[in-house]
């Protein structure tokens, strides 16, 4: 079997409108290239992915990942086209995660896949335990994405309705993404120097 990893990217100067009042354009840009690299490293450094595509509207720097056009119909019809694209590829096992996950590690990507593997669909929810910041599935699959608002529920709902068991696994670096200011302290806590340049924008850092 072959799980390819489906990273969706937003334009750096769109992305993470909720920190506008914190962080200016330039700063917010260069949080989700960071962000986006750091993901990519969990990424390569994993047993199980043989493939990372990225679906974007944006190009892509790095050759060796796949870029999917994103048709700008928002998140879960980028996501469904790109899956649709990575099946006529010949992909049999998807990872969605989110390109907002810097304490992510290889091994706690490894750990969904296995678990996906061991009971047919796996999720890892956020910090708030409300919604959704990995799924693994196998292609093709009828299973309806629904990030956004409650996406947790909705996204166990949708596996209820269809039948299939899922695993929700539970993980620290898998869990915390970045959406309000005081995640950024938490960022520059525990992620180094390569968040430094944050600092500047947040008082008391």
């Amino acid at each position: 079997m072959s799980c390819w990893a489906l990273v969706a990217l937003k334009q750096p100067a769109s992305a993470k409108g909720r920190l506008a009042e914190t962080l200016a354009t330039t700063a917010r840009s260069q949080l989700v290239a960071q962000m986006f690299a750091d993901v990519l490293k969990a990424l390569r450094s994993t047993r199980q992915i043989a493939g990372i595509a990225v679906v974007t509207a944006d190009e892509l720097a790095a050759a060796e990942l796949v870029r999917i056009d994103d048709p700008g119909l928002g998140l879960n019809a980028a996501l469904a086209h790109g899956a649709q694209a990575l099946h006529a590829r010949g992909v049999d096992e998807l990872l969605i995660l989110h390109a907002d996950l810097p304490l992510a590690s290889a091994a706690e990507i490894d750990a969904l896949i296995d678990a996906g593997r061991a009971h047919g669909l796996a999720i890892a929810p956020d910090k708030s335990g409300l919604g959704t910041n990995a799924l693994y599935l196998p292609l093709p699959a009828p299973f309806a994405f629904r990030f956004g608002p409650d996406s947790l529920r909705l996204h166990l709902a949708e596996a209820a309705a269809l039948q299939r068991p899922i695993a929700r696994i539970e993980s620290a670096g898998l869990g915390f993404d970045i959406d309000e200011p005081q995640d950024l302290q938490h960022l520059l806590a525990t992620a180094g120097a390569r968040y430094d340049f944050l600092r500047a924008a947040l008082p008391g850092a």
